[in-house]
């Protein structure tokens, strides 16, 4: 099963190569030369005496993503515009916010440093006011000038967690063993050199309790693997080296969530990609990702009691139906059916509940069946 897999990953990375080859680093000077070109462009609206504005792609529009099946969520060529103007008084405050971040982001660039988005917001903390526009306005520009985040040399620090079988190269050029120990590392931008001795498969845990009660129970001594958790929804240092690890290693990857909206949500903005960075899918999804659980289908299949399940509240009801709006759920059935299961019989249920049967139910009995019969979505 792990072999067919595999190459199921090979083949989609030999189809993908062209898409691949599309995503490689721009130069230095072609980034500056594109945020000097929105700069001329402001400069040559005030000297017609307009008032200066700018436009970005909307990122959180459904219409301005398209799914495509193998690859994930991609932005679509012609996309709606946001547009930012000094002499509007809804957006002035955000317009000056982005060409000071313009600004700082062009001399990172030209001088070769790297920041990252704290270190942004420290320097004028007045200014800016909280983190969360900083965070927000430096995804536009991205998205704005058509690079990923990380090519502005803006990075952002990590909350999420690896541990098993890999190796990597740091940023600051030291070998790292996560196998040493069973030591838990924190994921870290921009790894290189990924290896692996004996991993056959990478496991995505939706939460860190999972995460950690896994790695006591010697999870990946008894199945040797890399296992990741994200803590929730991943960020995007995550999600890239996942993704790193799949394109290098080409071992499957698998994903663990919990059997409500919330978990089902994340399991595809891993797989298919998140709305907000549809800019680049190429680099942060993981469309051969399989979900192997916990579904809702589990709940009846295992009769969990009521007493470890919970009733849907209406907020998850309208969780569900948002994602059954999703432009990926016509190409996958099963994921549809599974929402229609979770609706039909109005339960949910965290991972762990399966502790109910056991304590080592989820590692000994639960992920090894799904692997080993293929039981996956």
């Amino acid at each position: 099963w792990l072999y067919r897999v595999r190459m199921q990953t090979k083949v989609y990375q030999h189809k993908s190569s062209e898409l691949l080859v599309l995503n490689l680093f721009l130069m230095r000077d072609e980034i500056l030369s594109r945020i000097e070109d929105e700069v001329v462009d402001l400069v040559h609206q005030i000297s017609n005496g307009d008032s200066p504005w700018l436009q970005f792609r909307n990122r959180s529009s459904w219409k301005n993503a398209m799914y495509l099946p193998n690859v994930g969520l991609k932005l679509i060529e012609d996309p709606n515009l946001t547009t930012i103007s000094f002499g509007n008084e809804g957006s002035v405050n955000k317009f000056g916010l982005t060409v000071k971040l313009l600004s700082m982001i062009y001399k990172l660039i030209q001088s070769g440093q790297v920041a990252t988005k704290r270190d942004l917001y420290y320097e004028e903390p007045n200014l800016f006011s909280s983190q969360s526009i900083v965070d927000h306005i430096v995804d536009d520009i991205s998205c704005m000038i058509c690079v990923p985040r990380r090519w502005l040399n803006v990075v952002a620090t990590s909350k999420g967690l690896v541990a098993g079988d890999l190796q990597f190269v740091d940023p600051d050029g030291q070998t790292v063993d996560c196998s040493l120990n069973q030591s838990v590392r924190n994921v870290l931008d921009n790894v290189s050199n990924i290896k692996t001795q004996h991993a056959k498969f990478v496991l995505v845990i939706e939460k860190d309790a999972t995460f950690q009660r896994l790695l006591d129970q010697g999870f990946t001594t008894n199945m040797p693997c890399i296992l990741v958790t994200g803590k929730g929804v991943p960020d995007v240092n995550t999600r890239i080296l996942i993704r790193k690890i799949w394109n290098e290693l080409e071992i499957p990857v698998f994903g663990l969530m919990d059997a409500d909206p919330h978990g089902i949500e994340i399991m595809c903005v891993y797989r298919f990609g998140s709305l907000s960075q549809s800019h680049d899918v190429h680099s942060l999804a993981l469309p051969f990702m399989k979900w192997i659980g916990v579904f809702p289908s589990d709940i009846t299949r295992l009769r969990l009691p009521d007493d470890v399940t919970l009733p849907l509240s209406d907020k998850d009801k309208s969780k569900c139906r948002d994602i059954f709006a999703r432009p990926y759920i016509e190409y996958h059935a099963r994921l549809a059916e599974e929402l229609h299961n979770m609706l039909r019989c109005d339960r949910k249920a965290e991972i762990q509940a399966l502790m109910r049967f056991s304590p080592n139910y989820l590692a000994q009995v639960f992920i090894p069946s799904k692997i080993k019969n293929a039981n996956w979505i």
